[in-house]
């Protein structure tokens, strides 16, 4: 089970597209997570012809795969005026840019209401993805990631998302998957059986078939605390047993696996991914 699994770790693509492989490498990880441009900001590196080459073999060269890009945090598609027009022009310009160096996913925040109630924010978010996404060129996915429902966040339930779904049928629309704010919004991964309940929903509300990767953290904060704070593997609430359940369920465990637990430097990455490895089977 574990010689097929897909797991790696946010980290940074600074120095090159093509180090990042070389990193991902260097921690046991066969793929991994980066920000498309500053997390806080929205400045955005330019990325020549032939960094792209040398990344694209790279990945060849190493068997890295499934990479995720994550748009910046302040990206709020879900929101109003400039912040919205923000998010559409990041939006647009991201799915293009990824496209470009054969960037499989790109995952994003649904965003916030702004105080406006979370029928109002997902109205938001539709409005948002049915102008870019007939605009923006290029195949690469964009991706959904499940929210906690701290503060005015959408995006925390399986209905939000399908109802984004329906109302705006684009293929390459899918679903990022968080086990530490899947638990922080009420979804008991600690067992097996819960983990099960959890796949078992996803499948009847939004479907299997648009889920596309997951980010694996342990959370800080209790079931249902709707709180958005990650832990090490096995450190935190949802505890080893439950990283265990999540990474051998039948489903889950096909899904390209990203680490965003607390680190000061990214080779620490390399004993998360051992442990994981470890609970794999």
């Amino acid at each position: 089970m574990s010689d097929a699994l897909r797991l790696g770790a946010h980290l940074s693509i600074s120095q090159g597209l093509p180090k990042a492989v070389e990193m991902a490498v260097e921690i046991g990880a066969n793929t991994f997570a980066y920000f498309t441009r500053n997390p806080r900001g929205g400045a955005a590196r330019t990325i020549r012809p032939e960094e792209i080459a040398a990344f694209i073999e790279a990945k060849e060269r190493t068997g890295v795969r499934d990479t995720v890009g994550h748009l910046p945090y302040t990206v709020n598609p879900a929101g109003k005026d400039r912040v919205a027009e923000f998010a559409r022009m990041v939006l647009r310009e991201d799915i293009e840019r990824a496209s470009a160096f054969t960037g499989e996913f790109l995952n994003f925040h649904p965003g916030s209401h702004q105080g406006d109630g979370s029928e109002e924010g997902v109205a938001r978010l539709i409005a948002t993805l049915q102008e870019v996404m007939p605009e923006a060129e290029g195949d690469a996915m964009l991706l959904l990631e499940t929210m906690s429902g701290q503060g005015s966040e959408v995006g925390a339930t399986f209905a939000q998302i399908r109802t984004v779904f329906d109302a705006v049928p684009d293929p390459r629309l899918g679903v990022c998957l968080d086990s530490c704010h899947l638990f922080a919004a009420g979804y008991d991964l600690r067992t097996p059986e819960g983990v099960a309940r959890m796949v078992k929903e996803l499948d009847e509300v939004v479907g299997l078939s648009r889920v596309r990767a997951m980010h694996l953290n342990d959370s800080k904060q209790p079931l249902g605390s709707h709180r958005d704070r990650h832990e090490k593997l096995g450190q935190g609430q949802i505890g080893r047993d439950g990283i265990q359940a999540i990474l051998r369920n039948e489903f889950l465990r096909t899904l390209p696996i990203v680490l965003e637990t607390p680190i000061d430097d990214y080779r620490e990455y390399a004993g998360e991914i051992k442990i994981a490895r470890e609970l794999a089977g």
